[in-house]
């Protein structure tokens, strides 16, 4: 009703919310998703599968991250704090680095 133009908006809530979730910047996770609740009632699912992933794809990467620091408690303690983010090429709005090394 209110959104004219859904695209331009959901391309930048998309880019904002990755940069929140990516840098930890979002006030609440439930604030978050309940937004986007509005936006499927609003909207409908395709508008907003991607952003649901994108709250898939962190929470498995804490959840990932998690166990690693469990099974590395075992271990002499590493030098360095490791943080993974795994993440879904079509869920995010960024695009891929190109990395060219030569041997």
């Amino acid at each position: 009703k209110f959104l004219v133009d859904k695209d331009v908006f959901e391309r930048y809530y998309k880019q904002h919310l990755a940069k929140r979730l990516l840098n930890h910047r979002s006030v609440s996770d439930d604030a978050e998703k309940n937004m986007i609740s509005k936006l499927k009632t609003e909207c409908g699912c395709q508008f907003t599968c991607k952003l649901e992933g994108m709250f898939k794809d962190m929470s498995i990467s804490n959840s990932v991250n998690e166990k690693f620091r469990d099974v590395t408690k075992e271990m002499p303690p590493l030098s360095i704090d490791l943080n993974v983010r795994v993440l879904t090429t079509g869920y995010w709005p960024i695009s891929p680095c190109k990395v060219t090394s030569k041997l």
